[in-house]
């Protein structure tokens, strides 16, 4: 049995310090950056491994933000032509163990998967959910089951939707409700075949500062107590947002500031506002194909395709 986590809306933030590791990789670029491998040049793209072999040239204005494979990033803000040698000590590890630090070594994961051919098979953490207030039917064992990111939800705007699966085929109806965590009154219930429910068709029950506890019953299993919803307001959320986009120091385009952004509000539980930025990742750089796959994987996560 899952015990759920009343998590709050906070922000983990940490400064980036040195790592160790022989290749680089391209994370982010500005202006004309290319790449010199047995003496051939060509375009840096984005998730390119930079041997030591390798040489970087980049053209005036310029910038480029590369990662170690520990976490690091390192920059070039200068025109000019460097051998990737040239960071080989730069990467020392001191076990720096950051929220950014974290994110780095994140993006040199995805993209050595993309960048070696593999696709990431990611189908969310589910997992059965905390309370069963009703005994199941002898006949069936059928669970309910949440994704674990959907504990805590800190919400504002959008169109995002709660969402379940059954651990066997259902066909019925499903019942949902929500409750205010301090008083135990049922403030919205409604009954549905779909395995999901916007949070916008009941937000104006919600009072801004307030928690909300959503569950979700069938007739099969009982009721199943699911996660909380933090209603917060959308000042609150553009104030995050701001400390986002600002929380690491180097240089990045502003697709790479876009999918950082939506990585850091995904980890501190505003997945609807981390869905617009996924999405404005994508339109910043369509060919881009890292940040397509991982909007890709956030819609099937979050059953978001249909909405």
């Amino acid at each position: 049995m899952k015990t759920l986590l009343f998590a709050t809306c906070l922000l983990f933030i940490s400064s980036v310090h040195a790592q160790t590791g022989d290749d680089l990789m391209v994370y982010s670029m500005k202006g004309t950056v290319t790449v010199i491998e047995n003496s051939i040049e060509s375009k840096a793209k984005i998730g390119k491994v930079l041997k030591p072999g390798s040489t970087i040239k980049t053209q005036k204005l310029a910038k480029l933000t590369m990662v170690c494979k520990q976490g690091k990033p390192l920059t070039v803000t200068k025109e000019g032509i460097f051998p990737v040698t040239k960071w080989k000590d730069s990467c020392e590890s001191n076990n720096d163990n950051s929220v950014t630090t974290k994110y780095f070594q994140y993006i040199w994961e995805q993209l050595s998967l993309q960048n070696n051919g593999y696709k990431k098979n990611k189908s969310g953490d589910i997992g059965a959910v905390s309370k069963n207030e009703a005994p199941i039917r002898g006949e069936d064992d059928m669970e309910i089951l949440f994704n674990e990111q959907l504990d805590t939800v800190c919400y504002a705007t959008g169109n995002f939707p709660l969402s379940w699966k059954t651990s066997s085929v259902y066909r019925g109806k499903y019942f949902f409700r929500l409750a205010d965590t301090k008083t135990g009154t049922i403030i919205f219930s409604d009954s549905m075949a779909s395995s999901s429910i916007r949070i916008d068709l009941f937000k104006r029950r919600m009072k801004i500062g307030g928690a909300y506890q959503w569950s979700v019953a069938t007739k099969l299993t009982g009721v199943y107590a699911a996660g909380v919803i933090n209603y917060v307001s959308p000042k609150t959320v553009s104030q995050q947002i701001i400390i986002f986009q600002k929380a690491i120091d180097v240089p990045e385009d502003i697709a790479a500031r876009y999918f950082r952004t939506a990585y850091l509000l995904q980890q501190n539980h505003y997945l609807a506002d981390a869905y617009l930025y996924y999405q404005k990742a994508v339109n910043a750089a369509p060919d881009v194909i890292f940040y397509k796959e991982q909007l890709n994987m956030f819609e099937k996560e979050f059953q978001l395709q249909k909405f």
